[in-house]
């Protein structure tokens, strides 16, 4: 006989538990998906360069130009920031190689500017400087300097008649030495050491960097030049005298000779370019002066401190030129150069007088 069933107990209202779903994976964005032209061994490849940014276009086309002339086989990928450079797997390490050591030699650094040697004459240069004030002196009739034996005892008015730039004398008659012997006259003291004090850092410069003979040879030469050019621009009844003319020449040799330093070389690329920008910036400022204080006054002469300038900076090109093939001149042909210039300066002056 079975037992009765037992009754059915009450169903009892159970709260709802929420079910506890596993956590979802975050599946990374791919931001680059390997191309279905490539073939399957084939390796993606660099120069080995760690870049913050992807390498730009430009530089695939180097590496395609590398791969190429090593007639390795290449498949470029992709475009904007997809692109990518394909090699076969059994070429994969002599392209990175090939590519790396170009990405290496672009790292070599470059050669260091070369100072040329330079000559300590500071003291030589200011001594001419004061030949020049002293030559003054003896024009003006000062003091002891009045009467000197060996030079004629005239009025400062007729030492300027007989060496100022006289354009008419110079183009008609053919007194082209007032080219050279206007350098040596100033109109007033006053004149005078304005030029001495503005040019004495421009000549202590020069012939520092070339020496004394060569530098006061250059001096000359352009400030000879510069006469000679205002001579064929200014009318005939224009008179002109002073040194400034071979300042002015002394900011353009000095320009012109860095400019042209080490242009042509071997390592054209660094010392040229460099020397370039120096001479260049020095021509610039050379021309700031003049237009501050080359214009100045009514009685200044601004064609003749512009010919300066222009013919300073091709005579130091044409001696930068000649030292970059021969080199700088030695000590006795730097000697020579500066007796060249006294004696130059002295013929003008016998045929003056």
């Amino acid at each position: 006989m079975t037992p009765p069933p037992r009754p059915l107990a009450s169903a009892r209202q159970t709260p709802s538990v929420p079910l506890r779903r596993p956590p979802l994976r975050r599946r990374k964005a791919r931001l680059w998906a390997r191309p279905c032209t490539v073939p399957r061994f084939w390796r993606m490849i660099d120069d080995g360069e760690k870049r913050p940014a992807l390498p730009p276009p430009h530089l695939f086309d180097l590496w395609i130009t590398i791969l190429a002339s090593r007639s390795i086989p290449y498949l470029l990928a992709g475009r904007g920031n997809k692109l990518r450079l394909y090699v076969p797997a059994l070429l994969e390490r002599q392209a990175r190689s090939e590519l790396e050591a170009v990405l290496a030699e672009s790292r070599k650094p470059r050669p260091a500017y070369v100072e040329p040697p330079t000559h300590n004459n500071a003291h030589w240069v200011l001594a001419l400087l004061l030949l020049l004030i002293l030559w003054h002196g003896v024009r003006m009739h000062w003091g002891f300097l009045a009467h000197l034996p060996g030079l004629p005892d005239l009025p400062p008015e007729e030492w300027s008649r007989l060496g100022s730039l006289d354009v008419f004398r110079v183009r008609v008659l053919g007194e082209w030495y007032r080219c050279v012997t206007a350098l040596t006259l100033h109109a007033d003291s006053q004149h005078l050491f304005g030029n001495v004090l503005f040019g004495a850092p421009f000549l202590i410069l020069l012939c520092r960097r070339v020496g004394l003979g060569l530098g006061i040879f250059l001096i000359l030469l352009a400030g000879t030049f510069g006469n000679a050019l205002n001579a064929l621009y200014r009318p005939a009844g224009h008179i002109s005298l002073g040194f400034s003319t071979a300042l002015f020449g002394t900011v353009g040799v000095l320009s012109g000779f860095m400019a042209l330093q080490g242009w042509g070389t071997r390592t054209q690329s660094d010392t040229g370019k460099l020397s370039w920008r120096r001479g260049i910036l020095l021509l610039a400022a050379g021309t700031g002066i003049l237009a501050m204080l080359g214009t100045e006054g009514d009685n200044t002469d601004y064609a003749a401190h512009l010919f300066g300038l222009l013919s300073g900076f091709i005579v130091g090109g044409a001696a930068s030129w000649i030292s970059r093939r021969t080199g700088l001149p030695s000590r006795g042909t730097n000697a020579l150069l500066g007796l060249c210039a006294a004696g130059l300066l002295v013929s003008c002056w016998r045929l003056a007088l």
